[in-house]
């Protein structure tokens, strides 16, 4: 049956949607992100893809995907007025590698799109509670077993979740969707942010919560790029370096690798 609903943004920027990865190697039933040997097995795997130093950057890899089911629920609240169940019941993690790209991609085939429309009355309390339980039930788990299997602590992921969210307002804002997306996005990022307990995350603050900070983007003059809340660990490989967009990068280094990457642009 053909899904009423378009996942192609989904599938492109997050690797979410229900045909799947279109490179895939390797997958296993999102439930197994729960804890276990094979997840164990799956990030030493993509440690060795990446030729990672130890387990802490593929694991910052696997946060990043459970980031990226919010923010895709966080979309169809928006676009759609409905609630996503992307509960890893419904889903197949998957391993995308296309060798252009340099790296793998994780993400998730949607055996089964099931939405629920927001009540007309007490619409917010709904989508509250969705959140309180997906973070309670979901996300939680699969980012503790994840940390607690690569041998570091949550906080070395969750801080990563405010940027994400950060970067896909931007995106929204620079969009060509409608006002009415635009208003029903801020309402919703708004209502995750402010109104989840952070006890839902077993934090003292919600991750979602950031100072969003921009830099440069040197390629295009007068535009930002949004700063990330939080490394992402891609130093932690042979070869590796921190990103642009780090927070742990002081602005010499930035303004060296910024002049380092226009001067191999030139030369192309």
């Amino acid at each position: 049956m053909t899904s009423p609903y378009d996942f192609s943004l989904a599938k492109y920027y997050f690797h979410i949607s229900p045909e799947g990865v279109d490179h895939l190697i390797a997958e296993m039933p999102a439930a197994e992100l729960l804890g276990g040997s094979r997840l164990k097995d799956m990030i030493q795997s993509m440690g060795e893809m990446v030729q990672a130093f130890d387990m802490t950057l593929p694991a910052s890899f696997f946060g990043t995907s459970l980031c990226h089911l919010c923010l895709v629920k966080l979309q169809f609240l928006a676009q759609y007025n409905v609630i996503l169940d992307l509960s890893l019941e419904r889903l197949t993690f998957q391993v995308d590698y296309e060798e252009s790209h340099g790296h793998p991609h994780l993400g998730f085939r949607i055996n089964e799109v099931a939405t629920r429309e927001i009540p007309s009355e007490n619409g917010d309390a709904a989508v509250r509670e969705d959140w309180e339980a997906y973070a309670r039930d979901v996300v939680t788990p699969a980012v503790e077993a994840v940390a607690q299997t690569a041998g570091m602590k949550p906080e070395m992921i969750w801080p990563q979740f405010g940027g994400l969210a950060a970067m896909m307002q931007d995106f929204v804002q620079q969009s060509k969707a409608s006002a009415e997306t635009n208003e029903r996005f801020e309402h919703h990022l708004q209502l995750l942010t402010e109104s989840i307990s952070p006890e839902a995350f077993h934090q003292k603050r919600s991750p979602f919560k950031c100072k969003v900070r921009y830099v440069e983007n040197f390629y295009e003059p007068g535009e930002k790029w949004v700063m990330r809340s939080a490394c992402c660990l891609y130093d932690r490989r042979e070869g590796g370096e921190k990103c642009y967009i780090c927070p742990r990068r002081t602005d010499q280094e930035r303004e060296e690798m910024k002049e380092r990457l226009l001067a191999e642009a030139n030369a192309k």
